[in-house]
């Protein structure tokens, strides 16, 4: 499952960049509404108390970025308000942060999304994945159910609020945008430039509640800047080549096959 233990004051990590990452949080809930933002009834009371975990967290271990007044958080190196999370608490105390947030809680046994502030999707529908279970979730990852499925539920059964975790994921991507809502990924010509995506993913478990906060902070990089690293280039490419073919086409390596080759020209001309 590639899980890591999570030290408490690493939990979420600001961004630099935070101004613009939620301006492009607030424009997508304009244009694409329960596209990007969504919250069953029955996931109130765990919005609230991850709010007033989130708060008291950027407080605590962030007091260099965030302050409390009395109209609420400050961002301070902008002065900007933050909105209080009495209305909408998920969807407001996403504005905090550069992260993505997800609830996920038991249901019958089954951990279910129950609510989401989803602004930077990899390639999957916050519309068709709204109350559904881990399993069905997974469903689009190539054998991931039949390998891990089960070891997945048993984590999440006995995950404790003080111990959260982390894994990173990656891909490949032909533009700069960090909303991916397309399924259908074409060709990319050889000329396009790459971009290398990064997701920092955490599991949290809120102890009132007993939800489980899955938090999704996406970054970008061009793909260049791997060149100035020796040997990155073609590591690279050798796990592309050595990936199973049901990930290959999960991850869509194969389109950027032609675009990616430019870079290996350029590490090795460099050189």
């Amino acid at each position: 499952m590639g899980l890591s233990p999570l030290p408490a004051a690493r939990w979420i990590e600001p961004d630099t960049n935070y101004p613009q990452l939620v301006a492009h949080k607030i424009r997508l809930r304009k244009e694409l509404a329960d596209a990007v933002y969504q919250a069953y009834d029955e996931s109130l009371a765990a919005q609230h108390e991850l709010a007033g975990a989130l708060k008291n967290h950027l407080l605590q271990h962030h007091a260099n970025l965030y302050e409390h007044s009395a109209e609420g958080l400050v961002y301070r190196p902008t002065g900007q308000r933050l909105p209080h999370a009495d209305q909408e608490p998920l969807w407001q105390s996403s504005l905090w942060l550069a992260d993505d947030l997800l609830i996920l809680q038991n249901i019958e046994g089954n951990y279910r999304l129950t609510a989401a502030s989803l602004c930077s999707p990899s390639h999957w529908l916050l519309e068709e994945k709204m109350g559904c279970a881990i399993a069905e979730i997974h469903a689009a990852v190539p054998k991931l159910n039949h390998r891990i499925g089960g070891r997945i539920q048993r984590f999440f059964d006995h995950l404790k609020p003080s111990h959260p975790v982390e894994r990173f994921n990656w891909s490949l991507q032909a533009d700069d945008a960090l909303c991916q809502r397309d399924l259908a990924r074409p060709f990319v010509p050889s000329s396009t430039p790459l971009f290398y995506r990064t997701e920092r993913q955490t599991l949290t478990r809120l102890p009132d509640s007993q939800a489980i906060v899955f938090t999704i902070r996406v970054q970008l990089h061009p793909l260049s800047i791997l060149t100035q690293v020796p040997g990155c280039i073609e590591k690279l490419i050798d796990v592309i080549d050595a990936a199973a073919p049901g990930i290959a086409r999960y991850k869509n390596f194969g389109s950027y096959r032609d675009a990616l080759a430019k870079y290996l020209t350029a590490n090795t001309t460099e050189r």
